[in-house]
């Protein structure tokens, strides 16, 4: 599958975010340590995009079995509101997103980047948090010093991927990973609309399919496409009709084609 030439400007500036870095560290807070070995467990990740809520049923069913559940930035209160409350939740943005996480509670571990804005940490200040260091080429790795650090994509929902995967999981399943706005001008699912847009088509003629996205989540789409390189061991699946989803099902027929 080609890959897309795509650069978004990240949030923050690299002094800033090293200053938020320095003083999550002083927090002292708990930090994450990779499982000692990989096990069969199965991480259902919840992003925001529009398709999300179609699928709460069958999130809700995935609890009832026990999986683990981990809900990203503004998942988390949809979840609550559901009767789901997340076993985790992940949190890369070095702006302030207390509005993602009003319904706070004493089941979920809250596994906030050291990136992440003090009023974050002190907005969560009484419940659990995992602390989590987010690798970056800039000044930010300075500030890291020689600890653990995340790669893996420029928004919250990849990098959940890799940390499910240091935390033992080999098996993914995604809901909300649209990366993509639907016909009525929607890129989540609170409704919230689409700014200027780029269209995208995955596969090949007759069966290409035409994708309306903006740059950030064509950038995360196209990040999403180096994670079976990094980590060949893991298996995805992706729900909904959005262009994650899509370019799974199309690595997919590549696969069994070969």
């Amino acid at each position: 599958m080609q890959k897309l030439e795509i650069n978004v400007q990240a949030a923050g500036t690299p002094d800033e975010n090293s200053d938020y870095i320095r003083s999550a560290i002083a927090r002292g807070l708990p930090e994450l340590q990779p499982a000692p070995a990989r096990h069969d467990g199965t991480l259902v990740l919840v992003g925001s995009g529009p398709s999300m809520p179609e699928f709460v049923d069958e999130i809700r069913q995935h609890r009832e079995q026990g999986r683990t559940i981990c809900a990203i930035k503004g998942a988390h209160d949809f979840l609550c509101d559901n009767g789901i409350e997340p076993d985790l939740w992940v949190d890369l943005d070095p702006r302030d997103r207390t509005n993602c996480i009003q319904k706070k509670n004493d089941h979920t571990v809250y596994m906030v980047a050291s990136r992440c804005p003090p009023v974050m940490f002190d907005w969560l200040a009484d419940k659990h948090v995992l602390l989590w260091h987010s690798w970056s080429q800039d000044a930010e790795c300075e500030a890291i010093g020689k600890r653990l650090a995340v790669g893996g994509g420029t928004t919250s929902g990849l990098r959940a991927i890799n940390l499910g995967y240091l935390l033992g999981f080999r098996k993914f399943i995604l809901y909300g990973y649209d990366s993509s706005i639907r016909e009525d001008g929607t890129k989540r699912f609170t409704g919230e609309k689409a700014g200027k847009t780029i269209e995208i088509y995955v596969g090949e003629a007759p069966h290409r399919k035409k994708f309306v996205s903006n740059m950030a989540m064509a950038q995360q789409a196209n990040e999403f496409q180096l994670v079976f390189t990094v980590m060949p061991d893991i298996t995805i699946e992706a729900r909904g009709d959005g262009l994650i989803p899509e370019i799974l099902r199309v690595r997919s027929a590549w696969k069994l084609a070969a």
